[in-house]
């Protein structure tokens, strides 16, 4: 806040609020969020939490402007929850608060590096009784079903990502359309029932005292990945080995995303809808990310730093042949990076 200027900053979005505070809104339909929504003005001395009547009406708008106004100076903030609010503090003209959020959020404590790993252990525990049910005949929202379970009971406080049981084709001509021309990623589960041989691209992430997870594996359906598949594995496992070893203090995101190319020969190995990797905390994906439209000029001058956290998501994917997709969580250390995800590659090992 000094560096920006800034004097007090009005949080309403929930995940800012959580990162800010350390208050987690508990989990609830989205109407109902925006009914109860809790918001935190914070200065650099302290922190005030309200609850205010619905901000998208006169009363809840004049409450929050009401106890902004006893903090004076500059403002900012990170969303408008609606027209009202904008306009009831328009008098105090406030800045934008996401830049100042991106820059607070980039390095993690080691105790923000804690809850995610926390996080990703529910996440990934769930999955140990979700894989043995992946069989012919089962429905993918059965899964769904089974994770859900198992991730409240093991203490999830929310659910961030719907659990995706992508079924890939082995062809782009078996593929719905898509605008980028290439497979279509992510799909929702729909009650689709999973038949012998089918290769599934799954992903997940769940949310732990406001802090996110993470999950990607590539599962197959009643059989085992024959000697095509496996050597696609192996490819995704070198491309992720440059990764790393590119990852480090210093490193810029553009360094990650030509270290990925330069071990698929040239070729960019990830989603071309979506980027190589990407950060996480108390929002599923935030920056940085490696790999995007926006190219060197961009990325070049993203610096990555010891408490960094990256999600690395390549796919290694060829046409008529299928492929492999996982995602990896590391956090950048002083003289490298060490892994947050601790799930083997199952059927690999």
């Amino acid at each position: 806040m000094d560096a920006e200027g800034v004097d007090v900053v009005v949080l309403c979005g929930e995940n800012n609020v959580a990162y800010a505070t350390g208050y987690a809104a508990p989990s609830q339909e989205p109407a109902r969020a925006s009914a109860t929504r809790t918001v935190a003005l914070v200065t650099t001395t302290g922190v005030r939490l309200l609850t205010p009547a619905p901000l998208d009406f006169e009363d809840g708008a004049r409450e929050l402007a009401a106890a902004v106004s006893d903090y004076p100076g500059t403002l900012a903030i990170d969303q408008y929850p609606s027209m009202l609010v904008r306009s009831t503090l328009a008098n105090r003209s406030p800045v934008d608060a996401r830049p100042l959020l991106a820059a607070a959020k980039f390095v993690k404590t080691p105790d923000e590096v804690a809850a995610l790993r926390k996080a990703q252990r529910i996440n990934e525990r769930a999955m140990d009784e979700v894989l043995p049910a992946v069989q012919p005949g089962v429905r993918d929202t059965d899964l769904s079903a089974l994770f859900f379970r198992q991730i409240f009971e093991m203490g999830a406080t929310g659910n961030t990502v719907d659990p995706i049981w992508n079924v890939v084709p082995m062809s782009l001509a078996d593929a719905p359309f898509t605008f980028t021309g290439h497979l279509p990623f992510p799909l929702p589960a729909v009650g689709r029932v999973l038949e012998k041989g089918d290769v599934i691209f799954n992903d997940a992430g769940i949310d732990f005292n406001g802090w996110a997870s993470d999950f990607g594996r590539t599962w197959y359906v009643g059989t085992d990945p024959d000697a095509n598949q496996r050597s696609q594995f192996e490819h995704y496992l070198e491309i992720v080995a440059a990764c790393l070893a590119a990852i480090k203090p210093g490193a810029t995101a553009w360094d990650v995303a030509v270290a990925a190319r330069d071990a698929n020969g040239g070729e960019r190995p990830w989603f071309p809808h979506l980027y190589l990797s990407h950060g996480i905390g108390t929002d599923s994906a935030e920056l940085p990310f490696c790999g995007t439209d926006l190219g060197e000029e961009v990325e070049s001058q993203v610096v990555l730093e010891a408490g960094t956290v990256l999600v690395l998501e390549p796919v290694v994917w060829e046409d008529g042949r299928g492929g492999y997709r996982a995602e990896e969580v590391v956090v950048v250390t002083e003289d490298g990076c060490e892994p947050l995800t601790d799930y083997p590659h199952a059927p690999y090992g």
